[in-house]
């Protein structure tokens, strides 16, 4: 009798020890999966803006505009010797990124930066920009993005 309960006591541990491990496994996965989101979009987010900093010095540089019925960051850099403009817009289920010139735009030519399922820009006053994205399970991002223009060739 007595070997009898110790094994059924070795048997509810070993049990209960891998429901733990295996419980703690799931949880480890989720952790991971959650961590890898919130990077990917802190990271578009980021990239957005180093790309709206680091373009030209003028607030005429960076516009929100409608084309073809499509919200967009227009960026433009030298559009007078080159004619190129960098678009940033959502179009089909992602954030995209496309270099063309203005009368050239195709929605679909833009390079996806991050799969989302909504995504806008509005400029809350000159310089002054709200970036909203929502990932594909409802959680919201947001940033508020001052330019610096510069005044002298010195950033102010």
């Amino acid at each position: 009798m007595n070997g009898m309960l110790l094994f059924l006591l070795y048997g509810m541990f070993s049990l209960f020890s891998l429901f733990l491990v295996v419980m703690g496994a799931n949880i480890y996965r989720q952790v991971v999966a959650s961590g890898r989101e919130n990077t990917k979009f802190h990271t578009s987010y980021l990239y957005l803006a180093n790309r709206i900093r680091m373009s030209s010095d003028s607030l005429d540089a960076i516009r929100v505009e409608q084309r073809d019925g499509i919200d967009m960051l227009v960026i433009t850099e030298d559009f007078e010797t080159t004619g190129l403009e960098t678009l940033i817009y959502y179009y089909d289920g992602a954030l995209r990124e496309c270099v063309a010139a203005e009368d050239t735009f195709a929605p679909e030519d833009g390079k996806k930066i991050v799969e989302a399922e909504s995504f806008t820009i509005e400029e809350t006053q000159p310089g002054k920009l709200l970036l909203s994205m929502t990932d594909a399970n409802g959680k919201q991002y947001s940033m508020h993005l001052n330019r610096l223009v510069s005044v002298g060739g010195s950033q102010s």
